[in-house]
């Protein structure tokens, strides 16, 4: 697994270790929290981000916007800006930087998520080093189906922001979860048959193991029919394969 790195320019304590804690519960690695706008430029070159996340709005001689002109001049890291200010000057001086995208606050931390993974997998697939499962991963979160991602130990190990409509649980809170802490494949069934199943999907790539329905139980402890649709994703490594779950209303002739 390719780590993800995020570097924020926040000069606002509180807010930047905010934002580190909602980043790290995201799965991210967060390289640093600048303050200003020529320490951001040193610790980009220093830290190599993925993505950085800059306050437009900083204290010193040079603003977010300043600070991303300096790094478009000796790096291609994309910047997504946060604001509290969306006026028209602002936004167009922001334009002109070519950034990723800008966010007013407060931002919809889903909406925050998208955008980063976006960025990450879009500078990724210019260096031609995107791998299979961030190729999954960027499709699902622009994806109104609930999509999940497991590993050969059955952990949730991606979840898209429809996940939270269909389980009741955040992203944070669903990844590492065991898949059938959730999903109830086959109620009455015996111990050790749903290891089994994850076995043999993984083993034999017959992802029809997986029944076409299960029960889900909800974060508020209710159950519910679902379907069901497995796939599985493989690198080019043979040694690294996960399991790619789509989850959908039993109620519906297909996924929503």
């Amino acid at each position: 697994m390719i780590t993800k790195k995020v570097m924020i320019v926040e000069d606002e304590g509180v807010v930047g270790l905010s934002l580190k804690s909602i980043l790290s519960k995201m799965g991210y690695t967060v390289t640093g929290i600048a303050i200003t706008g020529s320490e951001a430029v040193r610790m980009a070159i220093e830290t190599q981000p993925d993505v950085i996340l800059m306050d437009i709005h900083l204290k010193g001689d040079m603003d977010g916007i300043q600070a991303t002109e300096e790094l478009n001049k000796v790096t291609d890291i994309p910047v997504i800006y946060l604001t509290a200010y969306a006026d028209e000057e602002t936004l167009n001086r922001a334009l002109r930087t070519e950034s990723h995208s800008y966010l007013v606050k407060p931002y919809n931390p889903r909406e925050l998520y998208s955008n980063i993974e976006f960025a990450i997998y879009k500078r990724r697939l210019k260096e031609r080093i995107g791998s299979a499962r961030e190729k999954v991963e960027l499709s699902l979160t622009r994806s109104s189906d609930c999509g999940l991602i497991i590993d050969p130990n059955r952990r949730i190990v991606f979840a898209n922001p429809a996940s939270e409509l269909v389980t009741g649980y955040t992203t944070q809170e669903l990844m590492g979860k065991d898949i059938f802490g959730l999903l109830n494949l086959a109620p009455g069934a015996k111990t050790g048959e749903e290891e089994e199943t994850i076995q043999r999907i993984l083993s034999l790539e017959a992802v029809d193991y997986l029944p076409c329905r299960a029960l889900i139980t909800t974060r508020s402890g209710r159950t519910r029919l679902v379907w069901l649709r497995a796939a599985i994703i493989k690198e080019d490594n043979a040694g690294m394969r996960n399991i790619l779950i789509l989850i959908g209303n039993a109620g519906s002739s297909r996924l929503k």
